[in-house]
């Protein structure tokens, strides 16, 4: 069975199951729990979330330095490695622990003044739990990382298709009894405890992972930090650019501004799913190629992907801003239709970078994505900076257009270039592969127009109607006018093969 081909295929089943599951949980979340509650629940998920930090680029690390061991085929020093990650993410559990009670303690300097007393007393309860499943997902991340080296693919990926599945069967009747947030927290942290085991014993006895606790590479450490430092700070600049927002709106507006913000950034980050669930599958292979100082191949492959990827990337981009606004109001209720403005302005410098987002891994794995860090880092803080005044004045949109025109230049300019430079890639060669979509783009555009103002959408019915449609028309403009030779033959042999094995 082919890992990795299987492994695409559950991380789109995955997405879509999340959606699905979204659909039908979300509404009914909102109703139970209230927008004021959602909004405190979502704003305590990111300020806790910023605990992450304390392993960002570590899991890119071990992959980088993993693959330079396997290929010597020396296990010895796997072994060794595994054993000190252990050790290491470990020790960042319980640090991520005592920095989130310390955080709970201290609310009022990290939340500001926009909350009530009852919402800081909730929200204080919130971050306990939470810090307790951020240490618990410290060394889980360690043994996912082990599996994503060996490219087992499809287990990893029926977990999370898993995870997906059980937040709303589980989470649905601890609201329906009336533990609110604090019970979906508790879920998310019950499911957290039984992934970490899941994979603890997967490494061990599916793949007799070894690990060795004796004579650990201490001296490692100062290179894996060296190389982690910059992807830590791409981490900040994350948090900077998507949630950093709820806090200045915790500041500078209320909780129920929180909870439209919140929806509208959940969205983007399903947009975002998409559009990296392929490229996950080939990072092994980009450090292969970077190892044997393969551009040219690297360059294809990108571009491979990246056309892979504006498939997808483009048909919801355009569907959301022509459906959209229905769709939410449909959704999540009319309270929350600025969600779709919120959406909307962050999905905007998206696409292209969805499209180019393997660039990134190919500057980690030639170890040259320093100052591409270190230049966002500077334009996320201005952005946020920005954001200030902008959010003060305008509370929602003002946080929204500063976020927006900040990852305008950041994602669609500065990158190309540092892509060209310091990732040894050819960008003319991927925009003149992209030049050929642009008449099916904008075919797809004009008919799913169209198909917009033929049909007024008032209920889920036109709704579906609505999407049939456009889905059939871009999938029928995409193929005739879109896809090359190499891309319509792997679609037939896709089809061919689903066929052979019905």
């Amino acid at each position: 069975m082919n890992q990795k081909r299987v492994g695409v295929v559950l991380s789109y089943a995955q997405i879509l199951t999340t959606i699905l599951v979204n659909l039908i949980y979300t509404p009914i979340m909102l109703r139970l729990v209230g927008a004021s509650e959602y909004g405190v629940y979502s704003l305590s998920s990111s300020v806790i979330g910023y605990l992450a930090l304390l392993y960002a680029g570590m899991t890119s690390t071990y992959l980088r330095y993993s693959s330079i061991y396997q290929k010597k085929g020396d296990q010895e020093s796997v072994a060794r490695l595994n054993g000190l990650f252990i050790v290491l993410f470990s020790a960042l559990g319980c640090c991520a622990l005592i920095l989130g009670l310390f955080l709970a303690a201290n609310l009022q300097p990290v939340l500001g003044n926009g909350l009530t007393a009852h919402e800081y007393e909730l929200a204080r309860i919130l971050f306990i739990i939470m810090a307790i499943n951020m240490a618990l997902l410290m060394p889980k991340t360690v043994f996912s990382t082990l599996i994503i080296s060996q490219e087992r693919f499809i287990f990893i990926k029926s977990l999370d298709v898993l995870h997906a599945l059980l937040i709303p069967v589980l989470t649905l009747p601890v609201l329906y009894f009336g533990y609110g947030s604090i019970g979906m927290s508790c879920v998310v942290l019950l499911l957290t405890g039984v992934g970490l085991a899941a994979s603890m014993w997967y490494c061990l006895r599916k793949m007799n992972c070894s690990f060795c606790f004796r004579n650990l590479p201490f001296s490692l450490l100062t290179g894996m930090f060296s190389f982690s430092i910059f992807i830590l700070l791409q981490g900040i600049m994350d948090q900077f650019n998507w949630h950093l927002g709820k806090v200045l709106l915790s500041n500078f507006a209320d909780s129920t501004a929180i909870a439209v913000y919140s929806i509208g950034v959940q969205i983007d980050m399903l947009f975002i799913s998409f559009g990296v669930a392929f490229s996950g599958v080939v990072v092994p292979k980009i450090y292969q190629l970077v190892r044997e100082n393969a551009s040219q191949e690297l360059s294809e492959l990108w571009l491979r992907v990246g056309r892979y990827q504006f498939y997808v990337v483009y048909f919801i981009w355009l569907g959301f801003l022509l459906f959209g606004k229905p769709f939410i109001v449909l959704w999540a209720g009319e309270n929350y239709q600025d969600a779709y403005i919120v959406a909307l302005l962050l999905m905007l410098p998206l696409p292209i970078h969805l499209c180019q987002i393997l660039a990134i891994e190919v500057l980690r794995a030639y170890n040259r994505h320093r100052l591409w860090t270190l230049v966002h880092l500077a334009g996320s803080i201005i952005g946020f900076l920005i954001c200030i005044p902008l959010t003060k004045e305008y509370g929602i949109l003002g946080v929204s257009v500063g976020t927006c025109i900040n990852m305008c230049i950041l994602l669609n300019l500065y990158d190309n270039w540092c892509f060209a430079k310091y990732a040894r890639l050819d960008i003319f060669f991927f925009f003149r592969g992209f030049i050929r979509l642009l008449p099916a783009a904008l075919l797809c555009a004009l008919v799913g127009t169209v198909i917009n103002e033929l049909v007024s959408i008032k209920a889920w019915l036109d709704l579906l109607i609505v999407a049939v449609a456009y889905a059939l028309a871009y999938i029928v403009i995409m193929y005739l006018t879109g896809l090359n030779e190499h891309e319509k033959l792997l679609v037939k042999k896709i089809i061919l093969r689903s066929k052979a094995e019905m």
